[in-house]
């Protein structure tokens, strides 16, 4: 073997690397000679740098993978806002309808979930209703049949809009919160599919003096405008009816949460018991 250090090593400050020593033995993939160290086996450079790049490969595969999934299928469980930590776990298997009319409602609701699986299905559903009759329940059922069953994953989301208001508020003074309007904004605007859970619950955000309700109510009703502005595929529940709703908000927020829902409005009136009641 020859004592003559390898040309592809040249200039390379690793010692070790400096000490390599070029063999007569040649790779029979690339045809050129290997190289040694002092006590250990030949090896081909080409080789070993194509081997390092593959490995670079699956670490950057590995990654974009990782990224891709924390964009689309784990945001639902890792943005979600609940302000009912109980409410996590419901899904369309313990969904136990109650009435002849919540059974109706999950077969409506399985139905709308298997439209959504496809990302080109475009519209708004609605879920009313009296509260405790299993609304939020049906609404996290169809976001998680989607998140677990799309073939191409996206990015489902679940929020309590009173909570969501409430962490906004708390973000107020501090700009480096997650909270803040600005990313609660964009999170909600990027989801795939979107669950404002109990929709008009956040009236209750404004202050107790009169001067300032309008400034607060001005203030939710621009953020909410700014999330359903362009969205095309979102769920929500409410304990209002439309004129309620229309009594609440500006028109333009109606016609953004209005846009597809005919046909996509799931009820639930006196004729379903109250889940929450407890007999004593």
């Amino acid at each position: 073997m020859s004592e003559t250090t390898s040309k592809s090593a040249r200039g390379i400050s690793f010692p070790e690397l400096q000490r390599l020593k070029t063999s007569d033995q040649v790779c029979p993939r690339h045809g050129v000679n290997m190289v040694y160290m002092q006590g250990h086996q030949p090896f081909c450079m080409v080789c070993a740098k194509e081997a390092i790049e593959q490995q670079n490969h699956k670490i950057i595969d590995h990654a974009n993978d990782y990224w891709h999934k924390r964009r689309t299928s784990d945001v639902l469980a890792m943005d979600s806002i609940f302000d009912d930590p109980t409410l996590m776990d419901a899904n369309f298997d313990n969904f136990r309808p109650n009435s002849s009319e919540s059974a109706n409602n999950l077969k409506m609701a399985r139905k709308i979930a298997g439209e959504y699986l496809n990302p080109a299905t475009t519209y708004n559903t609605i879920l009313t209703g009296l509260p405790g009759r299993g609304k939020s329940h049906l609404a996290l059922s169809i976001a998680k049949a989607v998140n677990d069953h799309a073939d191409k994953s996206m990015a489902c989301l679940f929020v309590s809009v009173n909570e969501l208001f409430r962490l906004i508020k708390s973000s107020f003074g501090h700009p480096d919160s997650r909270y803040n309007e600005q990313n609660m904004v964009q999170l909600l605007s990027d989801a795939d599919l979107l669950v404002l859970d109990d929709l008009g619950s956040e009236a209750t955000f404004q202050s107790h003096q009169s001067k300032n309700r309008k400034e607060a109510s001005d203030y939710v009703q621009n953020v909410l405008f700014g999330i359903v502005n362009n969205r095309q595929r979102t769920i929500i529940t409410t304990n209002l009816g439309s004129a309620d709703l229309a009594s609440v908000y500006n028109p333009k927020i109606i016609s953004r949460i209005y846009r597809g829902i005919n046909g996509h409005v799931i009820s639930f009136t006196a004729a379903t018991p109250d889940k929450r009641e407890v007999s004593f």
